[in-house]
């Protein structure tokens, strides 16, 4: 009886006992009960960075938005979107907690889809890199990634705060991009996008804006992606 008793008050203080903050903030403690594998969240969120450019010329400031961290042929980049680079590579900082890397040289800038590859000078610690390009879609695996209502999930730094992780489901196509139904803030650009079994499909480039009698309307649900398949991956075999 009275060992009964004592495995009683053992078990309710184990389940009264709040954890610690570090243990709740750690990147591996990830849902269950989500309808995206833990697998992906964590690829997601392990490959995600801030990116901060810098400009010292007549507009002098810092740009924020995110990035994801990939490695090819042994080298190690970072690929975002073309329109928060707003100075040289040497003035770019890709950041990760208190680590700051510096951009070696951009490979690739392309303005029209809205992208930035640029090869780090270091490996990131503590980050966990894509491999391009096996973790891109390949062959007929493309067309169901950007199927209706298929589920994706991105990391990213709204307003240089995270990493938040969100997810979403395709809903429509627009041009040359594809529409998501999920959240995004102002330095959400350029976070990865992936399907629900771990496949880079695209980056975030802007929200929907809407129109209504008062005038425009920012539309943070309906989330404009550029595809993965528009970006010149063989640039990296050069």
């Amino acid at each position: 009886m009275l060992l009964a008793t004592l495995l009683t008050i053992v078990a309710v203080a184990h389940q009264s006992t709040i954890p610690a903050w570090s243990e709740i903030t750690e990147d591996n403690i990830v849902s269950q009960t989500q309808h995206v594998p833990s697998s992906t969240i964590k690829k997601s969120r392990d490959s995600a960075v801030l990116v901060k450019s810098t400009n010292i010329g007549f507009w002098s400031g810092t740009a924020t938005m995110t990035g994801t961290y990939f490695i090819s042929n042994d080298k190690h980049y970072v690929i975002t979107v073309h329109h928060g680079i707003h100075g040289p590579c040497w003035l770019v900082r890709v950041i990760h907690g208190d680590e700051s890397y510096k951009c070696k040289e951009f490979v690739a800038m392309d303005e029209a889809n809205d992208y930035v590859i640029m090869e780090m000078e270091t490996p990131l610690h503590n980050r966990q890199p894509l491999k391009m390009p096996q973790d891109l879609p390949h062959g007929p695996e493309w067309k169901p990634s950007y199927s209706i209502l298929n589920r994706i999930i991105y990391t990213g730094y709204p307003n240089a705060v995270g990493p938040l992780t969100l997810g979403g489901d395709v809903v429509g196509y627009g041009d040359e991009y594809v529409y998501i139904f999920s959240h995004a803030y102002g330095g959400a650009s350029g976070s990865g996008v992936f399907t629900h079994d771990g496949k880079y499909i695209g980056y975030i480039v802007a929200i929907d804006v809407g129109s209504t009698e008062f005038g425009p309307d920012v539309l943070e649900n309906l989330v404009i992606v550029a595809p993965a398949f528009n970006v010149d991956w063989g640039v990296l075999s050069d």
